[in-house]
């Protein structure tokens, strides 16, 4: 083994490396050595899917939305003609099969705009369908990640109404030098 790796994240959605709210456990690790990249944090928002508004009229003339099975959950595809020129995907976090009603989260597994299509309210159409389709299923919240850098990503998250709930930090690691080796786990 040539290194050694921690993390934070609970047994719950949307928690992935060590909350801002936790600086002891970041602490803890950085006391025994480990370390994570600067670059290396997300920011988690979360929105409230009844303060979504239904769709409206279509930004674009002719656009449609299509729904089907995407990489990361349900996609929805921004198209013209036979183009796509957007898509976003929504995972719904709670498997129904464990439980006989979820926790109504949900997150946002992909989203991507066309150059020449961004800042024209397709993301948020195509959002406004995906919260629409969520609610039919019970699912009533819904989370966004984006690094601090992303400030377009950030910028949607805002402009349709997600609220930032944590920045969390990732990676963190502990490389062992050639001649020491990782505490016996047994």
């Amino acid at each position: 083994m040539t290194r050694a790796y921690a993390d934070g994240a609970l047994p719950l959605p949307g928690v992935y490396g060590v909350p801002e709210q936790w600086p002891h456990v970041a602490g803890l690790y950085a006391d025994l050595g480990f370390t994570a990249p600067a670059d290396a944090v997300e920011v988690l928002h979360l929105v409230d899917l009844t303060e979504v508004p239904a769709p409206q009229e279509a930004p674009l003339p002719d656009l449609r939305v299509v729904r089907t099975v995407g990489i990361n959950g349900t996609r929805f595809s921004a198209n013209l003609g036979s183009e796509r020129v957007a898509y976003l995907e929504v995972e719904v976090l709670d498997p129904a099969e464990r439980h006989a009603r979820g926790d109504g989260l949900a997150d946002v597994g992909n989203l991507e705009v066309a150059d020449a299509y961004r800042r024209r309210g397709v993301a948020t159409f195509l959002l406004r369908h995906a919260a629409q389709w969520l609610r039919l299923a019970h699912v009533d919240r819904l989370l966004h990640y984006a690094t601090p850098a992303d400030g377009a990503a950030i910028a949607f998250a805002q402009r349709n109404g997600f609220t930032e709930v944590t920045r969390t930090r990732r990676g963190w690691e502990l490389p062992f030098a050639a001649e020491h080796h990782a505490p016996d786990a047994g």
